[in-house]
C-alpha cells in the first residue's frame, strides 16, 4: 500500500472511532507545552480532525498552565494522546489521574496513547483509579497497549484508534516543505526510551554521507522557549498559554517539516519522524524504542507500507 492510500485508511478509522464520540462542546487539555516536534504533530492532527467536528473548544491548557473551573456535565474534557500513559513520563499521568478525580462527572476522553509501566503496582493502582470514573475512554494506538488496558482497566471504555499525527492537515504539509535534495538523515533519539542497539549497521549507504541527528528543537533549545518557562515560573499562565497556541506551537510545525522534507531518505528511532516521512512519502527505516512502542504501532497499523522497513 502507498503512503497516500495509508494515510487515507488511518483517517477513516480515526474518523469512524472518534467522531460518534464529540457530541457536544468539549475542552482539550495536557497539550505538549515542550520542544518535541513530533508530540505537536499529534496535537495539529488532532486539531484537524476536531475541526471537522461540528462542535466549540471551549479551551486548551497543557499540565502546566491548568487552572481549575467548574465546567458544565455535558462538556466532554479530551486529553492529548502520545506515548506517556504509564510511569515513564509521570507528570502527564498524574495530571490525567487528577482531572479524573476533578470531573467525575464529564466524559472524559484519553486520545491514542502507548502503555508502558515498569512498575506493576503502579499499573495496578492507577487501573484501579481511573476505574472509577463513570464515563472514562481510553484510547489506544497499538494492540500491545490494547492488552494491558483489557487486563487491568477494564472497568473502563477501551478503543484502538491510530495515532492522531496521521491526521495533520495536508496543505499544510505541502506548503512548509522545501525542495528534497541527495541527503539521507539518521535521526536517532537521545532520551530514556533510547534503545541501546546496533541500528547503525541497517545503514546501508556511506556512514559519512549520513547526518546523525535529533529534532533541531531538541539539540538547541529556542530562546522562545526559555520565555515560556519563565512566564510559567512566574505563574503567568494565560500569558504562557496564549504563547505557546497562538505562536510557539506553529513555530514547532513549520521547523519539524521544513527539518525532514530536505532529506530524500530517513533512519529514525523517533515514531513521529517515521509517521512525518509517511505523510512526506518518504522512504524510511524505523527501529525501535527502548520498550517496544514503536515496534507495536507498526505490527498494528504500518506492516503493509511500501516504503517503510522496520528493524
Amino acid at each position: 500500500m502507498d503512503c497516500r492510500q495509508k494515510v487515507y485508511q488511518l483517517r477513516s478509522v480515526i474518523e469512524e472511532k472518534l467522531s460518534p464520540l464529540i457530541s457536544s462542546s468539549y475542552v482539550l487539555w495536557d497539550l505538549p507545552y515542550y520542544t518535541n516536534i513530533g508530540d505537536t504533530l499529534i496535537w495539529a492532527g488532532t486539531e484537524s480532525f476536531l475541526n471537522n467536528i461540528p462542535t466549540q473548544c471551549l479551551s486548551k491548557y497543557s499540565y502546566q498552565t491548568f487552572k481549575y473551573k467548574k465546567l458544565p456535565e455535558d462538556t466532554i474534557i479530551l486529553l492529548q494522546g502520545g506515548g506517556n500513559f504509564g510511569d515513564l513520563w509521570r507528570m502527564h499521568q498524574d495530571f490525567r489521574l487528577k482531572i479524573i478525580e476533578l470531573y467525575p462527572n464529564n466524559k472524559i476522553i484519553i486520545l491514542p496513547q502507548s502503555i508502558y509501566y515498569q512498575d506493576k503496582d503502579i499499573l495496578v493502582k492507577d487501573a484501579e483509579l481511573m476505574g472509577r470514573h463513570s464515563n472514562l475512554t481510553i484510547c489506544v494506538r497499538d494492540r500491545k497497549s490494547l492488552e494491558i488496558l483489557t487486563s487491568y482497566f477494564y472497568k473502563n471504555n477501551l478503543l484502538l484508534v491510530p495515532d492522531m499525527a496521521f491526521y495533520i492537515d495536508q496543505n499544510f504539509l505541502l506548503q512548509n516543505s522545501v525542495n528534497c535534495i541527495d541527503r539521507i538523515l539518521y535521526l536517532k533519539r537521545t532520551d530514556i526510551e533510547l534503545f541501546k542497539s546496533d541500528d547503525d549497521a541497517y545503514i546501508t549507504e556511506d556512514k559519512s554521507k549520513v547526518e546523525v541527528r535529533d529534532w533541531p528543537t531538541i539539540e538547541t533549545i529556542p530562546f522562545q522557549f526559555r520565555i515560556f518557562d519563565v512566564l510559567t515560573r512566574l505563574h503567568l499562565n494565560k500569558i504562557a498559554n496564549y504563547l505557546f497556541i497562538n505562536y510557539l506551537k506553529r513555530y514547532l510545525l513549520k521547523k519539524g517539516v521544513k527539518f525532514l522534507s530536505q532529506y530524500k531518505k530517513v533512519y529514525t528511532t523517533r515514531l513521529h519522524v517515521a509517521i512525518l516521512s509517511i505523510l512526506l512519502n518518504k522512504t524510511c527505516v524505523f527501529f525501535d524504542n527502548s520498550y517496544g512502542k514503536n515496534k507495536a504501532l507498526y505490527e498494528t497499523w504500518l506492516e503493509d507500507l511500501d516504503n517503510l522497513y522496520f528493524h
